[in-house]
């Protein structure tokens, strides 16, 4: 079978290394609070407005300048993203039909899952969680799509041998 679009299968160690890495610094820099110094960058702003607050108008002009953003939860961000992409869209040894049925079967569960999730927090979550559940949303659908793709091909081979063994 012809697979035009999928990384090379020696890309997926990385991938996991990547996400895995990636997930644990997040929940660590969660917990901490603290943001790492090395990721300070220098930009500049056309606002201003020393911080996000709710009941500030963030479309007014200012004077701007010269801000310093740390920028820990893009890198992370970003991290975890293209970890599990690549995870997710690497050639397995063996890429036949089945294989390509699961891995479309799972990316249609991370979409469903994705969007039930949305809806619920559209009706029951409101202000700044819901801004919050919405930026981890954005990393249901890869996450929910590689657990199951990885799922399924750990346990198909017991269900198919166990279908062989019925039908004897």
């Amino acid at each position: 079978m012809k697979t035009r679009y999928l990384l090379p299968g020696s890309w997926r160690p990385y991938g996991i290394v990547l996400t895995l890495t990636s997930v644990l610094v997040s929940i660590c820099w969660l917990i901490s609070g603290e943001d790492f110094p090395l990721a300070q960058i220098n930009t500049y702003s056309y606002f201003d407005i020393p911080d996000w607050q709710f009941s500030d108008n963030i479309f007014s002009t200012g004077k701007g300048g010269t801000v310093v953003l740390n920028i820990t939860d893009e890198i992370l961000g970003i991290g975890i993203i293209c970890g599990l992409f690549i995870t997710g869209f690497s050639k397995l040894k063996i890429e036949d039909e089945r294989i390509a049925l699961i891995r479309l079967e799972s990316l249609q569960w991370g979409i469903y899952v994705n969007f039930t999730v949305m809806v619920v927090c559209i009706i029951f979550v409101y202000d700044t969680w819901f801004l919050l559940v919405m930026i981890y949303n954005m990393f249901t659908p890869l996450f929910i799509f590689v657990a199951r793709f990885y799922w399924l091909l750990y346990v198909s081979p017991a269900i198919e041998a166990k279908k062989e063994r019925s039908l004897v």
